[in-house]
């Protein structure tokens, strides 16, 4: 695996006994936060982490990713420091000592954007380049994962006989087919232009997201692009999780239904709309006269 070479032979042996039964997915991904984790304290060796090395990045996290990111590589670490006491390579897990980043479940005014606000942001995305523009409103009107974002393919994208434009999103059980925004598929088609790719589009294995430097583009180049977006409208609260709640919350507030919502982000449970219903009387109150009569942007789209 890349990166490796950050942990010493001690301690690569010891994760690979402690993920000796992980799926190969799950495997990286422990491992990536352990490197994060080493990288960040630049401690020498992960045995003799102390409680206070821990807390600061603990906050340090907390200032770099979404409140749910930061839970889940709090509760990868306190694991794997966990399995390290029961072998008895340490005595005590110093993340016992640590307050965990905890996510509430109810989505609050915090974490949607208003009517007004989701305004200001498409009016400012004009700053951007062709791609991180399309990006946003990609994000914006599909309520997609950033994950599932990044490893869109060009053959992903589909056109049905009356010009509706669809794309192909998540994997396994979470595999869905949204409708894109037509505004959305205009940016598609500025952005292979800018990009230098032909007018017709071939579904290829290539993804439609690509840096400077890689065929792809990761979920920390996103982020990046999104606070990016977000300074530049004045709305820096912000981070890539809230256009997802947005879209839920939005779309309920504007009559769709639970099932349609559940399908469209791929939700496993119809009632994950409840988390919402402390957002919509505040997203009711605004005033949407302005987002509804855009030419190229509707949210209340069919």
């Amino acid at each position: 695996m890349e990166e490796t070479y950050i942990l010493n032979d001690e301690e690569f042996k010891i994760f690979q006994m402690f993920s000796i039964k992980m799926t190969p997915n799950t495997k990286k991904d422990y491992l990536s936060k352990i490197i994060l984790f080493k990288e960040n304290t630049k401690i020498e060796n992960l045995l003799d982490v102390s409680k206070n090395e821990c807390e600061k990045f603990i906050e340090y996290i907390e200032e770099e990713y979404a409140l749910s990111t930061c839970e889940k590589i709090f509760s990868y670490l306190h694991s794997f420091y966990s399995y390290m006491k029961k072998e008895k390579y340490i005595e005590i897990n110093p993340f016992t000592f640590v307050k965990k980043p905890i996510v509430t479940r109810e989505k609050g005014k915090k974490d949607v954007l208003s009517i007004q606000e989701i305004n200001q942001l498409i009016d400012s995305l004009h700053k951007l380049n062709a791609r991180d523009k399309l990006i946003m409103v990609f994000l914006v009107t599909t309520g997609c994962l950033l994950n599932e974002l990044v490893k869109v393919k060009w053959k992903d994208l589909i056109v049905d006989e009356n010009n509706n434009f669809y794309v192909r999103l998540g994997e396994g059980k979470k595999e869905r087919v949204v409708k894109l925004h037509p505004y959305c598929f205009k940016l598609i088609e500025s952005y292979r232009y800018f990009s230098g790719l032909s007018e017709i589009i071939v579904p290829t294995d290539d993804y439609i997201f690509t840096t400077q430097k890689s065929q792809s583009i990761t979920d920390r180049n996103v982020r990046l692009i999104v606070k990016k977006a977000f300074d530049i409208a004045g709305l820096p609260q912000y981070s890539a999780k809230d256009l997802r709640h947005s879209y839920a919350a939005i779309s309920l507030m504007l009559g769709a239904d639970k099932e349609d919502i559940k399908k469209q982000l791929g939700w496993s449970d119809k009632y994950y709309a409840i988390r919402y219903k402390h957002v919509l009387n505040f997203v009711d109150s605004e005033s949407i006269d302005y987002l509804l009569e855009k030419d190229n942007f509707k949210l209340n789209k069919k």
